[in-house]
């Protein structure tokens, strides 16, 4: 095999997991919605243990084919895990604490982040793949088992099942058996009623103003998730290229993962203490503040060498504050501001716009800092998180503490917005 050849191949096993993961975005609202949450839950887990299976199996026997399809196995069921995930979380939770344990996603995604950036290190599973791919088999068996004694959602059995007697259970099972099921039971009745003669379609969705302006401002939101995935990628590279040595940049790329995680445990316990509308609009503020003075450090840092710990601090802070309020939020946006039967088809919708301008960023970002140097950011990053906050401060309701109806009322104008915080 040439090294050309080579370079082929493993380019296309990297970045095909791109394609699998948005490949799952579409597939995600038809699963959703045909066997509901805790079966797609199963069934995506048994495959995403097929596929740690079939990746380690592939190092054993060098087989590149069996890396290829592992990979793209594993991407097209944690794209629709991760989805699957979000509307339990939120189906599942009391509305005073549905905010915190949305969360736990974001929690459980940055700490396995971190575990995997330590276990890739040389000196612990780094230089052993088999290890190192073979580890992920643990936590998919772990799901698996977790995942079976457990209820199907409330709002699903009650609103796209009909099915009251198995939600009450599922309320006594989730909320705790002291808690009373019948205020529970009329606000579902209530989210129910709301759009029971609606349709479920991207169609329906896109020419509904209330479900088009949900959409709209979900992807603005996830929009200022998309430096954070060329960050985690490439910090190292961009670090150096400001003259950071090559065993700090490496070890900034560690302390940041570990920000993003203390970050989410921050966000998760003042999350029902501020509104989240405050809470996203000042910590993606704060990014974009970040972003832009990386550039500005990077630019001045050939006349002030010590300015490169400047570039190296607004990374780490970056990531703090990414982990506090606008990677957790962003993603759970699509689904607190639209009702229950439209709630995966619009999650689908924009985890797949998002999927496509994290891609396109991904990919451009390396060939263009190549051009113009951090200036790059400026462009594809801290611009347009600009434009997507001006529109977010004018038109993203507050979401802490409300009921889905009483969101979706707002988003069709048929009660004043005094709940912004």
């Amino acid at each position: 095999m040439t090294e050309s050849t080579y370079n082929w191949i493993w380019d296309l096993i990297a970045n095909i997991w791109f394609a699998g993961f948005f490949a799952g975005t579409f597939v995600s609202p038809i699963m959703n919605e045909k066997f509901g949450r805790k079966i797609t839950f199963i069934l995506l887990n048994i495959l995403s243990l097929g596929a740690s299976i079939l990746r380690f199996l592939a190092i054993i026997f060098y087989s590149p084919e069996m890396l290829f399809i592992g990979r793209i196995l594993a991407s097209f069921s944690t794209s629709i895990t991760f989805q699957c995930l979000i509307l339990c979380l939120q189906e599942c939770s009391p509305t005073k604490f549905r905010g915190a344990m949305s969360f736990t996603s974001e929690i459980s995604y940055s700490f396995m982040s971190l575990i995997g950036t330590f276990l890739g290190m040389d000196f612990i599973f780094g230089s052993d793949l088999r290890i190192l791919l073979g580890f992920a088999i643990i936590p998919s068996i772990f799901a698996i088992l977790v995942l079976i004694p457990m209820p199907e959602t409330p709002k699903f059995l009650y609103i796209s099942k009909a099915n009251i007697s198995a939600a009450e259970k599922s309320i006594l099972f989730y909320h705790g058996k002291s808690v009373d099921p019948k205020p529970i039971l009329q606000e579902l009745q209530i989210e129910s009623e709301q759009d029971s003669a609606a349709s479920k379609s991207m169609k329906e969705v896109l020419k509904s103003p209330h479900l088009r302006k949900a959409l709209f401002l979900s992807v603005l939101a996830t929009q200022n998730s998309a430096a954070q995935m060329s960050l985690q990628i490439s910090s190292t590279m961009f670090l150096k290229d400001v003259n950071v040595s090559s065993s700090l940049a490496e070890w900034t790329s560690t302390i940041m993962s570990l920000a993003y995680f203390i970050g989410t445990i921050i966000g998760f316990i003042v999350i029902e203490k501020i509104g989240r509308r405050t809470m996203f609009l000042s910590f993606a503020s704060m990014n974009a503040i970040c972003l832009f003075l990386y550039v500005i450090f990077a630019a001045l840092q050939p006349k002030m060498d010590f300015l490169k710990y400047g570039c190296l601090i607004t990374f780490i802070i970056y990531d703090l504050a990414y982990g506090i309020g606008v990677g957790p939020l962003s993603w759970f946006f699509s689904s607190e501001l639209v009702p229950q039967r439209h709630r995966s088809i619009v999650q689908s919708m924009c985890f797949g716009i998002n999927t496509i301008m994290i891609v396109a960023a991904t990919f451009t970002v390396l060939p263009l800092f190549y051009a113009i140097k951090a200036y790059a950011f400026l462009i594809l990053y801290v611009i347009p998180s600009l434009i997507c906050l001006f529109i977010l401060i004018k038109y993203l309701p507050e979401t802490k503490g409300r009921e889905i109806h009483e969101i979706v009322n707002e988003l069709k104008g048929l009660k004043s917005n005094n709940n912004k915080n």
